[in-house]
């Protein structure tokens, strides 16, 4: 008999105490894929150890990265050796950071081949941006048994632009531009947080990359980089997961390791809701939850504005909130998937294509919920905490995939979330 890991939460303990974020999880997917791109020896401090990251790192010592270390939050990588440019898809991971190995392994040995791409089930992802963007730098595309090829005698600089602002296509372009002839310019690039940590490192390793107003960025091709040491973000999805758990528990608590900057989004709408928000220094918020909060509206956005990730988390919180809300996702298709879960709970939510309309009501209840993907399971744990009784969280390992011990934090603000081995059900 298989077993899968669940969450039983019990519900009704307002979280209080400090808690330290981990690094952004969607900072070091694309980073570790960079130092494929390095041909040297590269280190990563901040680094959270989360599932998606652990199959990354099998994946691309298969293609030939020597992993010389993994502790203490801090990943030391060798890439001089010789490297596969054929990403073999050998033990059923399924993650979105492998999209940046196309950019790396193009910039290194101007091949890259790629299965079908994973991730959660949120909509199609599709890669066709990214394609555009790296065809006009000269790539040749074809899909072949599976594997997307692509291939290039020699990078050339132009100027491209992206129809829309994507994360994935911006970081692909910069890496492989980073390594090309010429300079190369990027319009309405992704401007999040986690592309200008990309950026950073790849300006310690030797790349020439400066922003362009607006929105754009221009990269001076260099013929090769260098080894580097980079500390990564921290996690501004985990910071607003943190911040909403405390205020849908009516708690207090303050959370740390966050660019205060990254998250204003959160603290804007929070404070709509009545929740109080204070800011403390640069890397740090105190957030205290309070009975009776309002409703609010939300559209996710690229950065600056809401964040797609951010939003199924919120759509929990407003389940409580007195009056009715309004949530637009413009983001991703089909990111409405806690809503029958939540509505298992007890929660009232209308959806209607991308907009959910969600009536606030006294109280959770307790009941056995499944996790579909990383957000939608976070955001079934925030309903645990408020709800009456102990409600189960099944499917956990999609919250691993993103979350660096997500009940462990939540434990030590006070919740009551114990990590179990159940019986899978097929």
């Amino acid at each position: 008999m298989t077993t899968e890991q669940s969450f039983l939460i019990e519900g009704g303990n307002s979280l209080h105490g400090s808690v330290r974020c981990s690094g952004a999880k969607n900072s070091i997917l694309p980073l570790v894929a960079a130092a494929i791109a390095v041909r040297d020896v590269v280190s990563f401090q901040n680094v959270p150890d989360i599932s998606d990251l652990q199959s990354l790192l099998t994946l691309i010592q298969a293609m030939g990265v020597k992993l010389v270390s993994f502790s203490n939050g801090e990943v030391v990588l060798d890439t001089r050796g010789p490297i596969e440019t054929r990403v073999e898809n050998t033990n059923g991971y399924s993650l979105r950071g492998t999209q940046t190995l196309v950019g790396a392994l193009l910039g290194r040995e101007h091949r890259a081949m790629l299965p079908s791409l994973g991730g959660c089930s949120i909509g199609a992802r599709p890669i066709d941006l990214h394609i555009k963007g790296l065809r006009a730098m000269g790539t040749q595309f074809e899909w072949k048994d599976g594997y997307l090829v692509g291939q290039a005698k020699a990078l050339k600089a132009c100027d491209v632009y992206l129809d829309f602002p994507s994360v994935g296509a911006t970081e692909n372009l910069l890496l492989a531009a980073a390594l090309a002839e010429g300079t190369t310019r990027v319009f309405n690039a992704a401007q999040e947080p986690e592309v200008y940590d990309l950026i950073s490192f790849l300006n310690k390793a030797g790349a020439r990359i400066v922003p362009v107003f607006p929105f754009g960025f221009r990269i001076e091709g260099v013929a090769q980089l260098h080894g580097a040491s980079h500390r990564i973000i921290g996690d501004r999805i985990e910071a607003s997961t943190l911040m909403m758990a405390t205020a849908i528990t009516q708690g207090e608590a303050t959370i740390t390791g966050i660019d205060v900057r990254h998250i204003w989004s959160i603290v804007a709408k929070l404070r709509e809701t009545g929740a109080v928000v204070e800011v403390k220094g640069d890397d740090a918020v105190v957030v205290k939850g309070v009975p009776g909060y309002r409703s609010t509206d939300i559209r996710t956005l690229t950065f600056p504005g809401y964040p797609t990730d951010a939003q199924p988390q919120m759509t929990a919180y407003l389940t409580l909130a007195h009056g009715n809300s309004v949530v637009v996702e413009s983001i991703f298709e089909n990111r409405f998937g806690a809503i029958l879960e939540l509505e298992r709970m007890g929660a009232r939510i209308k959806v209607a294509e991308e907009t959910a309309i969600i009536e606030g009501v006294e109280s959770l209840n307790s009941a056995t919920v499944q996790a579909k993907d990383l957000r939608g399971g976070a955001a079934l744990v925030l309903a645990g905490l408020a709800a009456h009784g102990t409600t189960t969280v099944k499917s956990i390992h999609h919250i691993d995939r993103g979350y660096e011990a997500l009940d462990g934090k939540l434990s030590q603000l006070g919740a009551h979330v114990t990590r179990v081995n159940q019986p899978e059900v097929s």
